[in-house]
């Protein structure tokens, strides 16, 4: 499957030569790292070519580094197969050569494999090395590194290293998840349990106070369906749900949140929406003198249906409790609730070149 592969990559690339060589071609070899543009110092393209020697005399492993400004829209698959067959890398009836593209304004990369090696290094290894050992450090800007650890997990790869085959076998990124993220979501998940109830206070007094200096006339004090529910006090019960909350889901928030970035990202996000929605909602029927008597209206509204129904009575003029079919009817509807649910499940994959 990848000769053919090879064979079609390799077809299409020469059928494309005459559109695309004016936008890109490729230059003599230069043992062993090619950098037409000089991203590497002579220092540094001499470290690299002792590493590809050493891991030569090791591994048996050709190895040879294309570096480029950009692939000018070219596919990275097309410029490492016209590069490999160029310059015809690795032993002649062996075909041990491994090219290793790196594009630096694309921040795009490809491992492209000979024959003779598609045994030992894998699409998945290639994959490995380039994600958890060349792209951290072309993150950091360590481009030398990152070409000597990845040609050097490959020829441990190739050479059996318990290790380094070990590594295939489990997920990729296990055992490396990041704590700090994990905790740094969980401390904004703490910040919309415990503080958004206070943030919540002060943003309604602030929009009543602005809203009554436009209009003098409104009044604050009968906002609820019931008035007469006295004052509520926060006891142990609230203090336990809060500490629950924290615990649960906090310790789910921290595992996904350090699992992968992505993950921090759909956290801390979910969290600031909840945050926002939680002080907002009750905020915004303060928007405007029209829309607060709206609100007024809706709630005159819904305190005639609950009359009519038996669940609300006035106790005073202005003053409304829930009666003891209300509560009644409270508990009936809580215990006869129930849900079903199922699922289905979806799959895909496959594997390309990678980028950092």
């Amino acid at each position: 499957m990848r000769r053919l592969r090879r064979l079609v990559i390799t077809v299409l690339a020469l059928a494309w030569v005459p559109a695309s060589a004016l936008a890109f071609e490729i230059p003599e070899f230069t043992p062993n790292v090619v950098d037409p543009s000089g991203f590497l110092t002579a220092s540094e393209r001499q470290t690299v070519n002792d590493a590809l020697l050493g891991i030569r005399q090791t591994s048996h492993i050709w190895g040879a580094v294309f570096i480029v400004t950009t692939l000018d829209g070219e596919p990275i698959e097309n410029v490492a197969v016209e590069a490999f067959e160029k310059w015809q890398l690795g032993q002649k009836d062996v075909d041990n050569g491994l090219l290793l593209v790196l594009a630096m304004d694309d921040r795009k990369s490809r491992f492209e494999v000979g024959y003779g090696l598609e045994g030992s290094i894998t699409d998945v290894a290639a994959l490995h090395a380039l994600d958890d050992y060349l792209a951290p450090k072309m993150r950091s800007g360590d481009t030398v590194g990152a070409i000597v650890d990845s040609f050097g997990y490959l020829s441990r790869l190739v050479a059996r290293d318990p290790e380094a085959l070990q590594e295939l076998d489990r997920p990729s990124g296990e055992g490396e998840e990041n704590w700090t993220l994990g905790w740094i979501a969980w401390g904004v998940l703490m910040i919309t349990i415990w503080f958004s109830s206070p943030i919540r206070k002060r943003v309604v007094a602030r929009q009543r106070a602005r809203l009554q200096a436009q209009d003098p006339t409104l009044s604050f004090d009968d906002e609820d369906v019931a008035t007469s529910r006295g004052t509520r006090s926060e006891g142990k019960g609230h203090w336990f749900v809060l500490a629950f909350l924290s615990v649960n889901p906090g310790v789910f928030v921290i595992l996904l949140a350090a699992w992968s970035v992505l993950a921090f990202v759909a956290t801390v996000a979910a969290t600031l929406l909840v945050l926002y929605l939680m002080i907002h909602l009750p905020a915004r029927k303060y928007a405007s003198p029209e829309r607060y008597r709206r609100f007024l209206e809706d709630l005159a509204r819904r305190r005639a249906a609950m009359i009519k129904k038996g669940h609300l009575k006035e106790k005073a003029p202005g003053v409304y409790e829930y009666t003891p079919a209300y509560h009644a009817s409270r508990r009936s509807s809580s215990s006869s609730s129930g849900s079903s649910s199922s699922g289905g499940g979806r799959s895909g994959g496959g594997g390309a070149s990678s980028s950092w």
